[in-house]
C-alpha cells in the first residue's frame, strides 16, 4: 500500500477501557495544533502484560501494532501510552539481537499477511510535538500563559524507552523546553525520577500506595502547584488513587495531577471540560488556569 497522509494513533488499553483524559487532550491539542491523526484499526494489546511470561508472543504483539500500522500505508504510529511506547521500541531492539525471534514473529505474522520488512516508526507525544511544532511554535500558539512551577514526573518508561542510547535524557531535555514554552517550569525536585508504585501494584500494593505518596509528597513539599505525567499507569496510581497513596505516607494535602497534553491545552486556550479534567479525581480546580 502506498504511503496515506497523517498519522496512524495506537492508544493502547488503557485508553480503550476508561482512560477519557488522556484521549479527549491528546486529541484535542493535536487539532488545535493541526496535527491529523486517524486511530489505527484494529487496535490490540501491546504485550506489556505478559513481557516477564513470554518474551517471543510480548515482541510478536508490539511488533504487530507497527505491522498493522504499515499494512495501512503509515510510516510513523503515534503511542500516547508510555508502556505501548516503550514495548514497541524494546521489541524493535530485542529483534535486532535474535535471529530466533525475528523466525517465529516473521511466521505468525505471514498467516495475517503482515511483514517484518514494513513496520511504522513509533513516535511519542513529546517527539510529535517537538517536530511538529517546535518551543517556538508552541509559544506563538499560547493564548494563556500558565505561569506555573511544577513537579514533572517523566516516568521510567518514558526515560527508558531505548536503553543504552541516552535518549531519555535528550528527550526530557525536548520536554522542558516544550514547558518552558507554555510558561512552566519544571525544577529538579527530590524523588523526580522515582518510580509512581505502579509495577508493584499487583503484588504488593501497600509499597506501591508508599511510592506514589511519597512522590506526592515530594511535589507538595517543594512548593510546587502540580504534578504532571505522561504515563496512564503513572496517572492511575498518582491522580486515582491519591486518597489512599497520602493516606499511607500520612499526608492529608491534595496534589493537582494533570496530563502532559492537559497543561498544553490549558496554555493554548482550550476549555478545561474539552481537555477531560473533570475526569481527574485529584483537586485540579485548585489551580488557577483551570477556574
Amino acid at each position: 500500500m502506498p504511503d496515506v497522509p497523517g498519522l496512524a494513533v495506537f492508544w493502547g488499553c488503557r485508553v480503550l477501557s476508561g482512560d477519557v483524559a488522556l484521549e479527549l487532550s491528546v486529541r484535542k491539542v493535536l487539532e488545535t495544533l493541526g496535527v491529523d491523526i486517524t486511530d489505527l484499526e484494529p487496535q490490540s494489546c501491546c504485550g506489556e502484560p505478559i513481557r516477564s511470561l513470554n518474551l517471543t508472543a510480548s515482541c510478536y504483539l508490539a511488533l504487530r501494532i507497527l505491522a498493522l500500522s504499515a499494512s495501512k500505508g503509515y510510516n510513523e504510529v503515534l503511542m500516547p501510552c508510555s508502556k505501548g511506547y516503550f514495548m514497541a521500541n524494546w521489541s524493535l531492539d530485542m529483534l535486532s539481537r535474535s535471529g530466533e525471534l525475528s523466525e517465529a514473529i516473521s511466521k505468525a505474522f505471514s498467516s495475517e499477511g503482515l511483514s517484518l520488512d514494513r513496520l511504522s516508526r513509533p513516535i511519542d507525544l513529546v517527539e510529535l510535538v517537538y517536530r511538529a511544532v517546535g518551543p517556538e511554535g508552541l509559544r506563538n500558539k499560547v493564548e494563556k500563559p500558565l505561569g506555573l512551577r511544577v513537579a514533572l514526573h517523566p516516568g521510567c518508561y518514558f526515560m527508558r524507552s531505548k536503553p543504552g542510547t541516552g535518549e531519555g535524557l535528550r528527550k526530557l531535555a525536548e520536554l522542558r523546553e516544550l514547558l518552558s514554552a507554555v510558561g512552566v517550569e519544571a525544577p529538579y525536585y527530590p524523588g523526580m525520577m522515582d518510580c509512581c508504585g505502579g509495577s508493584l501494584w499487583l503484588t504488593r500494593q501497600d509499597a506501591a500506595l508508599t511510592l506514589a505518596g511519597s512522590k506526592l509528597k515530594a511535589a507538595s513539599e517543594s512548593s510546587l502547584d502540580c504534578l504532571v505525567v505522561l504515563c496512564p499507569s503513572c496517572f492511575e496510581m498518582l491522580d486515582a488513587r491519591q486518597e489512599d497513596a497520602l493516606s499511607a505516607v500520612g499526608e492529608k494535602k491534595g496534589v493537582p495531577v494533570l496530563y502532559l497534553p492537559q497543561l498544553l491545552g490549558l496554555a493554548l486556550g482550550i476549555d478545561p471540560a474539552e481537555l477531560g479534567l473533570r475526569f481527574n479525581r485529584s483537586p485540579v480546580e485548585e489551580l488557577s488556569v483551570v477556574r
